[in-house]
């Protein structure tokens, strides 16, 4: 990974911690509007999913379609939901902003979707934590090399 690529996808996974914190704060009040925890839950797994393939080098579109998103990542990247979750998860970034077919949204779909955000966010970050110790680890074996030589 090149430190500028690092640099980008921190800043993704930034953008997506400003959401998980989004639903933190409104999930402390009981009557907490599910539609925006949703909405809130989509943003923080498609920035978190854009780190990723910013890390490895991947080009995206600009696209809320995780399901898509998560296609484009090399086929050895689990991030820790299947599937089926990142489609439920990719209607909340249009859907749950206007008035709609679904609009019947309740807390415990809201809770659900936060805890899968989360997932996504927390094995995203490890991935590209595990990537930058890689790449340290590769400069430090290269500058030894090149010590020796």
């Amino acid at each position: 990974m090149q430190p500028e690529a690092l640099k980008e996808a921190q800043a993704w996974l930034r953008k997506a911690q400003s959401d998980l914190r989004a639903i933190e704060i409104l999930i402390k009040d009981s009557d907490f509007p599910p539609d925006i925890v949703c909405y809130h839950a989509q943003q923080a797994a498609e920035k978190a999913l854009k780190a990723l393939l910013t890390a490895y080098g991947v080009p995206f579109p600009k696209s809320h379609d995780l399901v898509l998103l998560n296609r484009l990542l090399p086929s050895t990247v689990d991030v820790g939901v299947q599937p089926r979750v990142l489609a439920e998860l990719s209607y909340f970034a249009v859907g749950s902003r206007y008035p709609g077919e679904l609009e019947e949204y309740s807390h415990g779909l809201a809770e659900k979707l936060s805890q899968y955000a989360l997932t996504v966010h927390s094995v995203s970050a490890d991935l590209i934590h595990k990537l930058h110790s890689e790449m340290d680890e590769e400069d430090r074996g290269s500058e030894t090399v090149s010590n020796d030589a």
